[in-house]
């Protein structure tokens, strides 16, 4: 059953139209941890998905190659690299996330992989792929392809979303979410915060025994929940036990648009942002995604030459 969370969501906006901020949540995080992990050398394209399993970072650029570090050391030289079979122009690679199942043959739970590329043929397409390792040998391969049919979405009572999602694996409850908003969180097109939303919607994860093309559509939505919008340029994130972590804007200086990094928390059980963390002084470069390890949330971040972009370490929220 779809959520009062949209209605309580939506009085919250028209109460305070000029700014989300107006709602009495909770404050921005203070003194906080944040600190550079890892500085990524030899980066050929622009930096956006991560994921970690074991001694292994996967920090993923633009068009589907990956470069693998070292953990436990934090070398800035990559340690091993690949290409996805999803590969290509249009795979942006925005986000990607380790589900729970496990193909024949692979090293690592399946990879979802997000394109995220506004107006391209993929962007609504979830590539899922098996990475194999072989010593510091890595390759790919694709077993599955979900897309994403929100055509009639508006017929049942869901709210629609603008495109680019975002897929999220929580591995915790074993769902599959998918982030984005009622249109696009740019200042070019959300000119008054009051008109869009965040829109998390939920479903099974498919398993790899339902084929290898997946179309999740309106009767297969199990859950929606909306939270107030609050800050422009929506990157990408993580998901862990009903929690919605996600990053936000595009760093101090990226083309002068002026949209400092942000990131926030959404709690999907409570329909409320929980966390709210301003990045602007300690992370300069533009926030890409985030990984939750350990204790402390790992943001990839992008940054244009001859700047070298870095991998975050952000404590977590105290007492979350």
């Amino acid at each position: 059953m779809q959520r009062l969370t949209r209605l309580f969501c939506a009085i919250s906006i028209l109460a305070a139209p000029v700014s989300a901020y107006a709602q009495a949540y909770v404050d921005f995080e203070k003194d906080f941890e944040c600190t550079v992990f890892l500085r990524k050398e030899n980066h050929t394209r622009a930096s956006h998905g991560l994921e970690m399993s074991g001694k292994y970072v996967f920090s993923f650029q633009d068009g589907g190659h990956c470069n693998v570090y070292d953990f436990r050391t934090a070398s800035p030289e990559p340690m091993g690299e690949f290409d996805l079979v999803s590969s290509g122009k249009d795979n942006h690679v925005n986000n990607v996330e380790f589900g729970i199942e496990k193909a024949p043959g692979g090293s690592y739970p399946l990879l979802y992989i997000s394109n995220g590329k506004v107006g391209s043929d993929l962007e609504w397409s979830c590539f899922v792929e098996s990475i194999k390792r072989r010593g510091r040998s890595f390759s790919s391969e694709l077993v599955q392809t979900i897309v994403l049919d929100v055509s009639k979405w508006g017929e049942k009572g869901y709210a629609r979303i603008f495109g680019a999602p975002s897929w999220l694996v929580d591995r915790k409850r074993g769902f599959l979410w998918v982030f984005s908003a009622k249109q696009r969180t740019t200042p070019g097109v959300t000119k008054d915060p009051s008109e869009n939303e965040y829109i998390a919607t939920k479903f099974r994860i498919p398993s790899l025994s339902e084929g290898n093309r997946i179309v999740l559509g309106v009767d297969d939505v199990l859950d929606q929940v909306i939270f107030p919008f609050e800050v422009w340029f929506t990157q990408a994130g993580c998901m862990d036990d009903g929690k919605i972590y996600y990053c936000f804007g595009v760093g101090k200086g990226m083309n002068n648009r002026g949209r400092p990094a942000h990131m926030r928390i959404f709690d999907t059980d409570s329909g409320e942002i929980c966390a709210r963390y301003d990045l602007v002084e300690c992370v300069p470069q533009e926030p890409e995604d985030l990984v939750l390890r350990n204790g402390y949330i790992y943001l990839n971040a992008n940054a244009g030459k001859p700047d070298v972009p870095c991998i975050y370490r952000i404590s977590l929220p105290r007492g979350k």
